[in-house]
């Protein structure tokens, strides 16, 4: 029941349309950026386990691997889950009635599991895990700091998160998902091949991905 939950949670960002951009500082589309007060260190590779994050444990300097995929991308990877599955699902490109969901709209997906260019979503377990999901109508795809909560990232945006075990049963412990919350998106460069990218958080959220990215494009 829990990883159903998981799946219709992560479900959630592709349902929506984008709108309006709410810089709050910068701005360019040639990709370019100043380079962080800290330097980056090397880059996990995509689908590395356990690359930190959760509780704030972040190494300063220690970039965090991630993917970033089209919603055209993942409608794709969403109709082959559904099919192996045997359930008649959407892959969400298309909205209620006649809207049309922008298939350029770029999803920036990270996880202290680790995340996949060959996966939808990042299955979570008990133990105090969490997913990660930022999408970027066309409009934010280039350099600059965002609000977590401009309404056009709030529509696309979520994230999830498991507690501790309740009992020796593998779905048994708490689990939530929805909104980020307050904080702060940087995107520090982006180009064909990667983006950097900056998460400050500041909620409820017993997790906290908070930290400098390396979102490899999937092919």
């Amino acid at each position: 029941m829990m990883k159903r939950s998981l799946v219709l949670c992560a479900l959630m960002p592709l349902l929506l349309a984008a709108c309006d951009v709410t810089i709050i500082d910068g701005g360019s589309n040639d990709g370019g950026a100043t380079d962080p007060d800290e330097p980056s260190g090397e880059g996990g590779s995509v689908g590395h386990d356990g690359c930190g994050g959760a509780g704030g444990n972040i190494d300063p300097g220690y970039t965090l691997p991630a993917v970033a995929l089209t919603r055209a991308q993942l409608d794709v990877l969403w109709d082959e889950y559904w099919e192996s599955q045997g359930d008649v699902g959407s892959s969400g490109s298309t909205g209620g009635g006649d809207v049309e969901l922008d298939p350029n709209d770029l999803f920036l997906r990270a996880s202290d599991l680790g995340v996949s260019c060959g996966s939808p979503t990042t299955q979570l377990t008990c133990g105090g895990h969490w997913q990660l999901s930022i999408a970027l109508p066309s409009a934010y795809q280039q350099v600059g700091v965002y609000d977590l909560e401009d309404p056009e990232l709030i529509r696309y945006s979520m994230m999830s998160e498991t507690g501790e075990p309740n009992s020796s049963v593998p779905d048994d412990c708490p689990w939530g998902g929805g909104s980020i919350g307050r904080g702060t998106l940087e995107i520090l460069s982006i180009d064909e091949a990667e983006v950097r990218f900056r998460v400050t958080l500041d909620s409820f959220w017993d997790s906290d991905p908070s930290g400098e990215y390396t979102a490899l494009r999937c092919p």
